[in-house]
């Protein structure tokens, strides 16, 4: 699911800003972008991550401000005599004619060095940066919320009609065993021959083709998982539930699919291709729902 979230701390000199942007994914992924001084904070903002967001991908992002300079910086003079070497080396080796530029050597990176203070080892610095990512945690728990029930109602929606198609198998299925025995005896008399058949054999072959062409089972479980899944969304528990209605989603699938093989009659085919459509019209969904 989607969201954005942005938590801001201040203590004494030190401001904390953590931006956290969600997108969606069937799995849990937090990504980061942290200043190197925070580089052993990742493991600790991983776990507070993840305690919240079961599913989706996290780009989350600090930012650190002083009000004091942290140190003046010092010029790398073992970089720089490293770069004088192979100046020299390069002159020497090949030819080379020319001197290195004071600006292309100030250029270079790490030739400053800043002491950049520990904030690991400061109680109180970590204490804002926890708080400040439990309010950035809690803004984008509010935005994918917001999310969530513009979801909730398009898929009880899309529930409904899949209910109102399996009460229409049903009734279909239900007019099958008498339309396949007028099928039978339509087609023994296209024979055009008094094949002096017993009318309680032609019943009986038709109660046979009838029994391997019956959906009963299949459409009360599908009444069931349906009922399931409008109860997830419409009476959530607290507890994710997308991998739920993703599994609920599956045996839909697979009901509709028997549904759809031991059918002889056109208009219960047509039915059940219609409820596979929109089954996967919710499965699609309910992939990055958590």
């Amino acid at each position: 699911m989607t969201g954005y979230g942005q938590g801001r701390q201040t203590a004494d000199d030190l401001r904390v800003t953590v931006e956290l942007k969600s997108v969606n994914n069937r799995f849990a992924d937090v990504r980061f972008r942290l200043p190197v001084e925070l580089a052993g904070w990742e493991a600790r903002v991983r776990r507070t991550v993840l305690s919240r967001v079961r599913r989706g991908r996290v780009e989350l992002s600090v930012r650190l401000e002083r009000d004091t300079v942290a140190g003046a910086p010092a010029l790398n003079r073992e970089l720089l005599a490293a770069v004088l070497a192979g100046a020299r080396q390069l002159r020497d080796d090949h030819g080379l004619e020319g001197v290195p530029e004071v600006s292309a050597i100030l250029s270079i990176p790490g030739m400053f060095r800043v002491e950049a203070p520990v904030i690991e080892g400061d109680e109180e610095q970590l204490r804002v940066l926890d708080a400040c990512l439990a309010a950035g945690l809690d803004a984008l728990d509010a935005d994918r919320l917001r999310e969530g029930q513009a979801l909730a109602t398009e898929l009880l929606e899309r529930l409904a009609t899949m209910q109102a198609l399996t009460r229409a198998m049903a009734e279909r299925a239900a007019t099958v065993p008498e339309a396949l025995r007028d099928r039978l005896t339509a087609r023994l008399e296209t024979l055009g021959v008094d094949l002096g058949l017993d009318p309680a054999r032609v019943a009986q072959e038709a109660a046979l083709l009838a029994d391997r062409s019956d959906v009963t089972e299949e459409l009360v479980r599908l009444e069931g998982h349906l009922a399931q899944a409008v109860e997830l969304i419409g009476e959530p528990d607290g507890q994710p539930v997308g991998k739920r209605l993703d599994f609920l989603l599956q045996e839909i699938h697979r009901e509709t699919n028997t549904v759809n093989s031991k059918s002889s009659d056109l208009e219960l085919t047509r039915t059940a291709l219609a409820m596979k459509a929109e089954a996967e019209k919710v499965r699609e969904q309910v992939q990055n729902l958590e």
